[in-house]
This record gives C-alpha cells, sequence and structure tokens, in this order.
C-alpha cells in the first residue's frame, strides 16, 4: 500500500510539472487620503537603500528599482514587520505565465508582499495595503493588486482593505507552453492579454 501511495504521488508530482492550472484575480481600489488607514503608531516608508536585512539580494532590488518598482515596508516600533512592492505607473509587470500589464497612468500594482512568520496574524498586511492606498506621495489615483484565487488569507485581508475585483484570469501551461489565457471582465471572456493591454 505504501508503495501504491508512493508511485500515485510520484505520479501526481510529475503531472504537476506537465501541467500547471493557475487562476487569478486582479482587484482595484480608488487612492485616497484616508484617516485611520491602518494599525496605530505604525509607519510606511519606502526603503530607498539597500539593506542586508532585507529578503533580497543587492541585485534583486537594484534591478526592480530600475524597472520603476519600490519596495514599501511597514514599520511598527522602528521595526519592519511587513513588505510590498510597488510598480510605478508605466512599469511593465508579470501577473501570471505569459501574461504581463503595463501599469497604467495615474495607477501603481502593489505586488510580492511578505509578512515575516513572526509577525503574521496581526493585521499587518491588511495595514500595508491600508497605507498605501491613503498615501499621498504616490500621485496616482487608482491601486491595483493581483491574487491567487486560492489564496484564502491574501484574497480576506485585500478585501478588508477595501479592494473590488476588476477581472478574473485563467492560465493553463502545458509542458512549460502557454495553451489558454483568458480573462473576464464584466461577463466577457477575452484572451488574457488583449483584456491587460486595455488597461493601459
Amino acid at each position: 500500500m505504501k508503495t501504491l501511495k508512493r508511485s500515485l504521488g510520484l505520479l501526481k508530482r510529475q503531472l504537476g510539472r506537465m501541467v500547471e492550472i493557475k487562476a487569478g484575480i486582479l482587484l482595484h481600489q480608488p487612492v485616497a487620503a484616508r484617516e485611520g488607514a491602518g494599525i496605530p503608531g505604525a509607519q510606511l516608508t519606502r526603503a530607498s537603500v539597500y539593506r542586508p536585512d532585507l529578503d533580497y539580494s543587492k541585485d534583486e532590488f537594484t534591478r526592480r528599482n530600475l524597472r520603476q518598482n519600490d519596495l514599501y515596508e511597514l514599520l511598527v516600533d522602528r521595526r519592519p514587520v511587513c513588505f510590498g512592492w510597488v510598480a510605478r505607473a508605466g512599469a511593465r509587470v508579470g501577473i501570471l505565465h505569459d501574461i504581463q500589464m503595463t501599469v497604467p497612468d495615474r495607477a501603481f500594482y502593489i505586488w510580492d508582499c511578505v509578512t515575516p512568520p513572526e509577525y503574521r496574524g496581526r493585521g499587518y498586511f491588511q495595514s500595508l495595503l491600508k497605507q498605501l492606498v491613503s498615501s499621498r506621495d504616490t500621485g496616482a489615483n487608482l491601486a491595483l493588486v493581483a491574487v491567487d484565487t486560492r489564496n484564502t488569507a491574501s484574497r480576506k485581508a485585500l478585501a478588508k482593505a477595501g479592494f473590488q475585483p476588476l477581472l478574473s484570469y485563467l492560465s493553463i501551461r502545458v509542458l512549460g507552453r502557454v495553451v489558454l489565457a483568458v480573462a473576464n471582465r464584466g461577463h466577457r471572456l477575452s484572451q488574457a492579454q488583449i483584456l491587460f493591454d486595455q488597461l493601459a
């Protein structure tokens, strides 16, 4: 029985490498100054200089900055408790597989957010999101973020922070090649890349 379970597990992993099906949701929210955004005493700051304690190599940090991305940190008692990258208007970002998006004018795109394990479950991710969308220094009027449909924790935090669905998308990749990439906006199914290009 153990041999059969092991064989089935191996087969499942191999099939998972051959066929990859992923779905996500692009969410949006207007950017506006709000009172009481986030956790009292928490401070949002942009990491303009690389530090060795960041979760990224210096080369990766520099590469992302050169591609119009900024790293924002949520500080509580001067300790960074949550991080999130923000792609500025005009930046080209990868959404899923081969799907790309150019961040629209007067908008920004939040991505690659991380809360270290020791700080999870305290609302820091939601606070980071709220402070980003109430920030006056971005010069934007719209915040965008994408989330995998299976990531229920992030979806809940995004909803609590006020983000609403804009469109959903699905991509199927077989043996490393995308065979289907579709998106749905307002009950209109279309090729995913076309819909994302229309956002710019």
